[in-house]
């Protein structure tokens, strides 16, 4: 009976001695479950990037055959960009080398809408082959393909640089808003550029002094209506025509311009993108 009860007592011993290590067990794998549960670094995906989607002329296609070995001034502004936000800047680039004038552009725009609806930052590039002196009848004057001259240079006078403003600028208008509308409500950077005279200094035209005088006048109505519109749909319009032509107009374009002297060359793309980024990039930086 002792012995019996002896083995007994044994018997309850080790089974308090299981229960105790159990429970230890148990409490050192409750450490370790708390362990788990902890919150430990999160394999995050790639920081989101930022849109940038360019529309317009041929001024911001840098095509290799204007300028070889040219960087345009969309991809500086790009490279700025990502440097003043941290982000990485996916670039879409619609303008086109095609004569696009403001007309093609606005019956073209609802085919945008989808770019430009996710757009973070816009660029609008299309003021070069709509004003008056780059029509095919500058100001209702015959251009001449072989010596390069206009039938009638009294026609390119202040009448005519207004009624081309007052023509375009409903259309500008138009575009301005409907750009704007498509990103309400969220934080979007919109840039639009003015135009630069490329006729004086143009050595195929060989421009008098009123000649040229002339075509600041066309270009001073112009760019003032353009940035107007803009600025009335809080678009920044950088000004590339005082960075060219000088505060007066009067100024030619020099070494800014490439070879056929109508598109920037690499120093010209340089000034624009220096142009457009000292505009800074509020709201997004």
């Amino acid at each position: 009976m002792a012995q019996a009860t002896s083995e007994r007592g044994r018997s309850w011993l080790a089974g308090v001695l299981l229960a105790l290590l159990l429970l230890a067990g148990c409490s050192g794998g409750g450490d370790d479950a708390g362990a788990g549960r902890s919150p430990s670094p999160s394999s995050s995906g790639p920081e989101p990037g930022l849109s940038l989607v360019v529309i317009g002329d041929s001024i911001p296609y840098n095509s290799l055959e204007d300028c070889p070995g040219c960087t345009g001034f969309v991809d500086r502004y790009a490279d700025a960009l990502a440097d003043a936000t941290g982000k990485p800047v996916e670039t879409t680039n619609l303008s086109e080398h095609t004569g696009l004038t403001l007309d093609g552009l606005l019956a073209e725009l609802d085919g945008f809408q989808a770019a430009l609806r996710e757009a973070d930052v816009i660029v609008i590039g299309i003021a070069h082959n709509s004003i008056a002196m780059n029509a095919d009848k500058p100001c209702g004057a015959t251009f001449d393909e072989t010596t390069f001259q206009l039938s009638d240079w009294s026609l390119v006078n202040e009448a005519c640089a207004k009624r081309s403003a007052a023509e375009s600028r409903p259309k500008f208008d138009e575009l301005f808003e409907k750009v704007v509308s498509w990103r309400s409500g969220r934080p979007t950077v919109i840039r639009t550029i003015n135009k630069y005279n490329d006729w004086i200094g143009w050595q195929p035209a060989q421009l008098t002094p009123d000649q040229e005088r002339r075509t600041t006048i066309q270009h001073d109505v112009w760019n003032s209506m353009l940035c107007e519109v803009a600025e009335a749909h809080e678009v920044t319009c950088a000004d590339l025509y005082s960075a060219f032509n000088g505060p007066d107009g009067s100024k030619a374009a020099g070494d800014l311009l490439a070879g056929d002297h109508t598109h920037p060359s690499e120093k010209g793309n340089d000034l624009i993108a220096t142009l457009l980024v000292d505009e800074g990039f509020a709201p997004l930086a």
